[in-house]
């Protein structure tokens, strides 16, 4: 699947104007009151006849654009909109939600590839109204627009065009997987990347720190906190600030994870490097509270470890981290976590249980010691080694292997405190710092 991206143009002023805001001519304003209809049109049909197929439903759609005098592909488009309102509404209808069946307010019109064409020199934004009907709006291009859709691996597949302006969502072909020669094996943590980097010149340690990640969650979790006691009688009010929290926090994280997904690629696909990850789609849930059996999974995990790992953003860093290796031609390996931190590498030994090896795993047969969380990155680039024949030429030796000798990947990894952003007080405890909120695992 080709990775999607956007652009955001605004309105152009036209050349007979000198001031004020740039407007929509009026032909487009009703094709956008039109499509708008048409949404809600399928959207209704969709409801209320439970329709789940796209084809069924772009078949409505079409005898209904149709009497709009509207053209099938942009009846279509209307009708993929619907499908995925109504999509989201089921599915809260099944967890229990009160919501109100949605409704678009909202005019805009979504165009595919057959019913526009952009001129980037020139901002002229060319489309259809009807059949045999066209207009035009000039857009504002900027340099970096022209740079973008400049480049022939970039093809534009929809034009989004709304009150004040419009995106246009391009599609990117990515590059071809190229031949590794080296390797990077990676276990993930909550405050880190560690793992082994593996060379024709020999295996080494790596690390890549981001423990302003947790601290973010530690002062946006206080704040949140804060904020529900204070407004614990005004549930209106609370939930508007609870819900502004809780997307500065998101935007916060991933922001920052960007960051750091961007700087790893770039290295690996530099000294084109496989990546190893662990496969942690299937993760169990933490375990509630409850009474304790022998067998029954392990010890009993506290409401604030339970809460940090809920909030750990592993599937977001692992998310980036494929997008943008298929943009680059990165390959990934993705291997099983089972046993990798207990696992001795260089006799097999099995140790005990996690919750008894501690920070440092100490192999009781050969006499191996190494740090947990590098160990299970050893582990991971043995396993790699083994199953992918494309690698047969790299060795990993552990004893090759120098525990005093571990270094940070990339120079973005770097230990940096997360800024408070407010200097108000919001809470007794806001003199406390934000590490102790979250205890390491």
């Amino acid at each position: 699947m080709d990775p999607r991206r956007s652009l955001v143009f605004a309105l152009a002023l036209p050349s007979h104007r000198e001031s004020g805001p740039p407007s929509l001519p009026v032909e487009v304003r009703a094709l956008q009151a039109d499509f708008r209809l048409l949404v809600n049109l399928c959207l209704r049909e969709a409801i209320a006849t439970n329709v789940t197929s796209r084809g069924k439903l772009s078949r409505f759609a079409r005898s209904r654009a149709l009497e709009l005098r509207v053209t099938g592909p942009i009846g279509v488009a209307a009708s993929e909109i619907a499908l995925g309102l109504a999509a989201g509404h089921r599915k809260r209808l099944r967890r229990g939600i009160v919501a109100r069946v949605p409704y678009v307010r909202t005019p805009f019109v979504r165009l595919p590839r057959t019913c526009f064409h952009f001129d980037p020199d020139t901002g002229k934004l060319r489309l259809s109204l009807r059949r045999g009907e066209w207009s035009s709006v000039t857009l504002a291009v900027s340099d970096h627009h022209r740079r973008v859709l400049a480049d022939p691996r970039h093809r534009l597949t929809q034009m989004h065009v709304g009150p004040r302006g419009a995106v246009a969502i391009y599609a990117r072909t990515p590059e071809p997987e190229y031949a590794p020669t080296s390797l990077v094996a990676l276990d993930t943590n909550e405050r880190s990347l560690d793992g082994v980097r593996v060379t024709s010149e020999g295996p080494a340690f790596v690390r890549i720190l981001f423990p302003e990640l947790r601290a973010i969650q530690a002062i946006h979790f206080e704040r949140r906190r804060f904020l529900a006691h204070k407004k614990a009688n005004d549930r209106r009010v609370g939930r508007v600030l609870l819900g502004r929290e809780g997307r500065r926090e998101r935007h916060r994280i991933r922001s920052r994870l960007h960051v750091i997904t961007r700087s790893i690629i770039e290295q690996l696909a530099t000294e084109r490097a496989a990546l190893v990850l662990e496969d942690l789609t299937g993760l169990p849930q933490p375990r509630r509270r409850g009474i304790y059996r022998k067998g029954s999974g392990g010890p009993l995990r506290s409401r604030t470890f339970r809460r940090r790992l809920s909030h750990w953003p592993q599937g977001e860093l692992h998310r980036q981290l494929t997008y943008k290796a298929q943009d680059r031609g990165v390959p990934i390996l993705w291997m099983s976590p089972y046993r990798t931190s207990r696992t001795c590498p260089r006799c097999g030994e099995l140790s005990e249980h996690r919750s008894r090896v501690g920070p440092r795993f100490e192999c009781r047969a050969c006499g191996w010691t190494l740090d947990r969380q590098l160990n299970a990155g050893v582990n991971l680039g043995l396993a790699a080694l083994r199953s992918t024949a494309g690698l047969g030429g790299l060795r990993l030796d552990p004893d090759a292997l120098s525990d005093d000798a571990v270094s940070p990947l990339y120079p973005t990894a770097q230990h940096r405190r997360a800024r408070e952003e407010r200097t108000g007080r919001e809470g007794e405890d806001r003199r406390r710092p934000p590490e102790t909120a979250m205890p390491p695992i």
